[in-house]
Protein backbone atom coordinates (compact mmCIF):
# COMPACT_ATOMS: atom_id res chain seq x y z
CA UNK A 1 0.00 0.00 0.00
CA UNK A 2 1.57 3.23 -1.09
CA UNK A 3 0.36 5.90 1.72
CA UNK A 4 2.24 9.16 -0.06
CA UNK A 5 1.12 11.99 1.14
CA UNK A 6 -0.31 11.54 4.11
CA UNK A 7 -0.75 15.25 6.55
CA UNK A 8 0.69 15.57 9.67
CA UNK A 9 -2.18 17.11 11.04
CA UNK A 10 -3.86 13.95 10.24
CA UNK A 11 -1.74 11.46 12.25
CA UNK A 12 -1.96 14.00 15.55
CA UNK A 13 -5.63 14.27 15.43
CA UNK A 14 -6.03 10.68 14.80
CA UNK A 15 -3.11 10.26 17.44
CA UNK A 16 -5.61 12.31 20.32
CA UNK A 17 -8.86 11.06 19.29
CA UNK A 18 -7.58 7.40 19.69
CA UNK A 19 -5.75 7.92 22.99
CA UNK A 20 -9.24 9.70 24.30
CA UNK A 21 -11.82 7.73 22.84
CA UNK A 22 -13.13 11.27 21.86
CA UNK A 23 -13.95 13.33 18.90
CA UNK A 24 -14.91 16.53 21.01
CA UNK A 25 -12.09 15.86 23.44
CA UNK A 26 -9.61 15.61 20.64
CA UNK A 27 -10.61 18.60 19.78
CA UNK A 28 -10.48 20.74 22.69
CA UNK A 29 -7.01 19.32 23.08
CA UNK A 30 -6.19 20.70 19.48
CA UNK A 31 -8.24 23.36 19.22
CA UNK A 32 -10.34 22.35 16.86
CA UNK A 33 -14.31 21.57 16.45
CA UNK A 34 -16.03 18.33 16.61
CA UNK A 35 -16.47 18.41 13.26
CA UNK A 36 -12.82 18.87 12.08
CA UNK A 37 -11.43 16.06 13.82
CA UNK A 38 -14.37 14.21 12.48
CA UNK A 39 -13.68 14.87 9.18
CA UNK A 40 -9.53 14.86 9.29
CA UNK A 41 -10.19 11.33 10.45
CA UNK A 42 -12.40 10.46 7.68
CA UNK A 43 -9.99 11.63 5.28
CA UNK A 44 -6.88 9.64 6.77
CA UNK A 45 -9.66 6.26 6.50
CA UNK A 46 -10.40 7.13 3.11
CA UNK A 47 -6.44 7.01 2.48
CA UNK A 48 -5.50 3.98 4.31
CA UNK A 49 -8.52 2.53 2.88
CA UNK A 50 -9.81 0.84 6.58
CA UNK A 51 -12.04 2.24 9.11
CA UNK A 52 -9.63 3.18 12.55
CA UNK A 53 -13.04 3.87 14.46
CA UNK A 54 -15.93 1.94 15.72
CA UNK A 55 -19.03 5.10 15.80
CA UNK A 56 -21.57 4.63 17.81
CA UNK A 57 -24.20 6.60 19.11
CA UNK A 58 -22.01 8.48 22.36
CA UNK A 59 -18.93 7.02 21.79
CA UNK A 60 -15.87 5.75 19.36
CA UNK A 61 -14.05 2.78 19.96
CA UNK A 62 -10.80 1.84 18.09
CA UNK A 63 -10.57 -0.86 15.52
CA UNK A 64 -8.84 -3.59 15.44
CA UNK A 65 -6.46 -1.60 12.49
CA UNK A 66 -7.16 1.46 14.75
CA UNK A 67 -5.01 0.47 17.75
CA UNK A 68 -2.57 -0.84 15.49
CA UNK A 69 -1.90 2.16 14.26
CA UNK A 70 -2.51 3.55 17.71
CA UNK A 71 0.87 2.62 18.80
CA UNK A 72 2.81 2.96 15.54
CA UNK A 73 1.74 6.81 15.39
CA UNK A 74 1.92 6.99 18.69
CA UNK A 75 6.07 6.10 18.65
CA UNK A 76 6.43 7.63 15.55
CA UNK A 77 5.49 11.70 17.07
CA UNK A 78 7.83 10.51 20.14
CA UNK A 79 10.59 10.26 18.05
CA UNK A 80 9.68 12.85 15.69
CA UNK A 81 9.44 15.37 19.00
CA UNK A 82 12.74 14.11 20.57
CA UNK A 83 14.21 14.71 17.02
CA UNK A 84 13.11 18.08 16.93
CA UNK A 85 13.98 19.01 19.94
CA UNK A 86 17.11 17.40 19.96
CA UNK A 87 18.25 19.87 16.53
CA UNK A 88 16.44 22.82 17.24
CA UNK A 89 16.36 23.83 21.11
CA UNK A 90 18.26 26.47 21.89
CA UNK A 91 21.66 26.62 24.16
CA UNK A 92 19.18 28.13 27.12
CA UNK A 93 17.81 25.22 27.37
CA UNK A 94 20.62 23.25 28.84
CA UNK A 95 21.89 22.54 25.23
CA UNK A 96 25.56 23.07 23.89
CA UNK A 97 26.23 23.65 20.63
CA UNK A 98 29.77 23.54 19.19
CA UNK A 99 31.16 23.19 15.86
CA UNK A 100 34.85 22.50 16.14
CA UNK A 101 37.92 21.92 13.58
CA UNK A 102 37.62 18.41 12.65
CA UNK A 103 41.59 17.71 13.63
CA UNK A 104 41.07 19.41 17.32
CA UNK A 105 37.87 18.01 17.98
CA UNK A 106 39.24 14.66 17.19
CA UNK A 107 42.87 14.35 18.76
CA UNK A 108 42.09 17.41 21.51
CA UNK A 109 38.30 17.58 22.59
CA UNK A 110 37.02 14.18 22.04
CA UNK A 111 39.83 12.70 24.53
CA UNK A 112 38.92 15.46 27.52
CA UNK A 113 35.14 16.44 26.94
CA UNK A 114 34.19 13.56 29.12
CA UNK A 115 35.16 15.71 32.04
CA UNK A 116 32.88 18.84 31.14
CA UNK A 117 29.98 16.11 30.62
CA UNK A 118 30.56 14.60 34.49
CA UNK A 119 31.33 18.33 35.49
CA UNK A 120 27.82 19.44 33.80
CA UNK A 121 25.70 16.28 33.99
CA UNK A 122 22.46 18.99 33.25
CA UNK A 123 24.18 20.34 30.01
CA UNK A 124 23.62 18.35 26.74
CA UNK A 125 26.42 18.31 24.27
CA UNK A 126 25.81 18.47 20.70
CA UNK A 127 29.15 18.54 18.43
CA UNK A 128 29.48 19.47 15.10
CA UNK A 129 32.81 19.05 13.13
CA UNK A 130 33.90 21.40 10.56
CA UNK A 131 36.92 22.04 8.70
CA UNK A 132 37.47 25.33 7.06
CA UNK A 133 36.16 28.56 7.13
CA UNK A 134 33.06 28.83 4.61
CA UNK A 135 31.69 25.27 6.56
CA UNK A 136 31.33 27.70 10.08
CA UNK A 137 30.20 30.68 7.78
CA UNK A 138 27.56 28.37 7.24
CA UNK A 139 27.22 27.48 10.93
CA UNK A 140 24.97 28.81 13.48
CA UNK A 141 26.38 27.62 16.79
CA UNK A 142 27.35 30.15 19.31
CA UNK A 143 30.68 28.73 19.78
CA UNK A 144 33.25 27.57 17.21
CA UNK A 145 36.78 26.44 17.24
CA UNK A 146 38.15 27.47 13.99
CA UNK A 147 41.84 27.17 12.76
CA UNK A 148 43.85 30.31 11.44
CA UNK A 149 45.54 33.66 12.23
CA UNK A 150 42.99 34.53 14.96
CA UNK A 151 41.70 37.19 13.04
CA UNK A 152 37.58 36.76 12.14
CA UNK A 153 35.73 40.22 11.46
CA UNK A 154 32.83 39.97 13.79
CA UNK A 155 34.22 37.54 16.16
CA UNK A 156 36.07 37.45 19.79
CA UNK A 157 38.62 34.66 19.92
CA UNK A 158 40.69 33.08 22.23
CA UNK A 159 43.47 31.07 21.62
CA UNK A 160 43.81 27.59 23.08
CA UNK A 161 47.04 26.15 22.25
CA UNK A 162 50.74 27.08 21.81
CA UNK A 163 51.74 27.56 18.35
CA UNK A 164 54.63 25.00 17.97
CA UNK A 165 54.85 22.45 15.59
CA UNK A 166 57.47 19.23 16.73
CA UNK A 167 58.10 16.70 14.44
CA UNK A 168 56.72 13.37 15.17
CA UNK A 169 57.04 9.97 13.44
CA UNK A 170 56.33 5.84 14.61
CA UNK A 171 58.70 4.15 16.78
CA UNK A 172 59.93 2.25 14.04
CA UNK A 173 61.26 5.40 12.42
CA UNK A 174 62.58 7.03 15.69
CA UNK A 175 64.56 4.02 16.10
CA UNK A 176 66.61 5.05 13.26
CA UNK A 177 66.64 8.24 13.58
CA UNK A 178 70.66 9.35 14.49
CA UNK A 179 69.91 13.37 14.73
CA UNK A 180 67.25 15.40 13.76
CA UNK A 181 68.76 15.97 10.17
CA UNK A 182 67.39 12.90 9.81
CA UNK A 183 63.85 14.04 9.01
CA UNK A 184 65.02 15.41 6.20
CA UNK A 185 66.33 12.00 4.51
CA UNK A 186 62.51 10.38 5.21
CA UNK A 187 59.26 10.75 3.92
CA UNK A 188 57.74 13.54 4.18
CA UNK A 189 53.59 14.78 5.22
CA UNK A 190 52.54 18.18 5.07
CA UNK A 191 49.30 19.77 5.81
CA UNK A 192 47.48 21.89 3.59
CA UNK A 193 45.97 25.13 4.11
CA UNK A 194 49.12 25.78 6.91
CA UNK A 195 51.41 28.67 6.92
CA UNK A 196 54.34 26.43 8.08
CA UNK A 197 55.33 23.16 7.52
CA UNK A 198 58.45 20.79 6.33
CA UNK A 199 60.46 23.97 4.40
CA UNK A 200 60.39 26.21 7.52
CA UNK A 201 61.53 23.52 9.52
CA UNK A 202 64.01 22.46 7.65
CA UNK A 203 65.30 25.55 6.62
CA UNK A 204 65.86 26.04 10.75
CA UNK A 205 67.34 22.35 11.32
CA UNK A 206 68.45 21.24 8.05
CA UNK A 207 69.24 24.65 5.88
CA UNK A 208 72.37 22.72 3.93
CA UNK A 209 69.71 20.15 2.68
CA UNK A 210 67.96 21.24 -0.68
CA UNK A 211 64.89 23.01 0.09
CA UNK A 212 63.04 19.98 -0.77
CA UNK A 213 59.21 19.98 -0.17
CA UNK A 214 57.08 17.00 1.27
CA UNK A 215 56.14 14.20 -0.96
CA UNK A 216 52.85 13.83 0.96
CA UNK A 217 50.11 16.43 1.27
CA UNK A 218 46.96 15.57 3.48
CA UNK A 219 43.94 18.35 4.90
CA UNK A 220 43.86 17.97 8.76
CA UNK A 221 46.82 17.18 10.79
CA UNK A 222 44.84 14.08 12.06
CA UNK A 223 45.31 12.29 8.58
CA UNK A 224 49.12 13.52 8.73
CA UNK A 225 49.36 11.80 12.19
CA UNK A 226 47.25 8.46 10.90
CA UNK A 227 49.40 8.29 8.65
CA UNK A 228 52.85 8.90 10.57
CA UNK A 229 51.34 5.92 12.63
CA UNK A 230 51.33 3.35 9.73
CA UNK A 231 54.86 4.16 9.01
CA UNK A 232 54.62 6.05 5.82
CA UNK A 233 56.50 9.10 6.59
CA UNK A 234 57.25 12.03 9.53
CA UNK A 235 54.51 15.11 10.14
CA UNK A 236 54.66 18.33 12.14
CA UNK A 237 52.35 18.60 15.04
CA UNK A 238 51.24 20.69 18.21
CA UNK A 239 52.28 18.14 21.35
CA UNK A 240 48.59 18.66 22.98
CA UNK A 241 47.40 16.67 19.82
CA UNK A 242 49.32 13.32 20.67
CA UNK A 243 49.44 14.08 24.84
CA UNK A 244 46.73 12.21 26.10
CA UNK A 245 45.01 11.04 22.92
CA UNK A 246 44.63 7.77 20.87
CA UNK A 247 48.11 8.93 19.11
CA UNK A 248 50.47 8.67 22.05
CA UNK A 249 50.83 5.30 22.31
CA UNK A 250 52.38 5.11 18.70
CA UNK A 251 53.97 8.84 17.58
CA UNK A 252 57.29 9.49 19.17
CA UNK A 253 59.00 12.96 19.03
CA UNK A 254 62.42 11.72 18.87
CA UNK A 255 64.62 15.59 18.84
CA UNK A 256 63.24 18.55 20.53
CA UNK A 257 63.02 20.62 17.49
CA UNK A 258 59.83 22.88 17.21
CA UNK A 259 58.92 25.67 14.92
CA UNK A 260 56.29 28.16 15.83
CA UNK A 261 53.31 28.30 13.37
CA UNK A 262 51.76 31.79 12.19
CA UNK A 263 48.08 29.69 12.82
CA UNK A 264 46.46 28.23 15.49
CA UNK A 265 43.25 26.81 17.53
CA UNK A 266 40.43 29.43 18.61
CA UNK A 267 37.88 29.43 20.52
CA UNK A 268 35.21 32.16 18.80
CA UNK A 269 32.31 33.68 19.29
CA UNK A 270 30.03 36.54 17.78
CA UNK A 271 30.69 39.73 19.12
CA UNK A 272 27.16 41.47 18.87
CA UNK A 273 25.75 38.31 20.68
CA UNK A 274 25.50 37.08 24.44
CA UNK A 275 26.91 33.65 25.39
CA UNK A 276 24.18 31.69 26.90
CA UNK A 277 24.37 29.94 30.52
CA UNK A 278 25.88 26.61 28.73
CA UNK A 279 28.59 28.12 26.89
CA UNK A 280 29.94 30.11 29.53
CA UNK A 281 30.25 27.41 32.01
CA UNK A 282 32.05 25.44 29.13
CA UNK A 283 34.47 28.64 28.74
CA UNK A 284 34.69 28.61 32.44
CA UNK A 285 35.95 24.57 31.79
CA UNK A 286 38.14 25.47 29.72
CA UNK A 287 39.98 27.69 31.89
CA UNK A 288 40.38 24.48 34.56
CA UNK A 289 41.29 21.99 31.80
CA UNK A 290 45.04 22.21 31.23
CA UNK A 291 46.75 22.86 28.94
CA UNK A 292 45.30 25.57 27.56
CA UNK A 293 46.65 28.72 28.17
CA UNK A 294 48.25 31.64 26.86
CA UNK A 295 50.45 30.73 23.48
Amino acid sequence: MRIGNLQLNWLRTFEAAARLLSFSLAGEELHLSQSAVSQQIKLLEHKLGKDLFLRQTRSVQLTTEGRALLDVVREGLQRLNSGMNSIFSSSADGVLELHVNNTFGELWLAPRIGRFIAHRPQLSVRMLQTNWDLEYQAANTELEIRYGNGSWPGFETRNLLPHTLRPYCSIAHANRLHRAEGFAHMPLIDVLGTPNGWLDWKRVYHPEAAERPARIHVDSYAIAASMAIEGIGACLLYDDFVSGSRLEPFLVCPFDAPISCDAGYYLTWRSDKPLSAAAIEFCAWLDLEPPFGPG
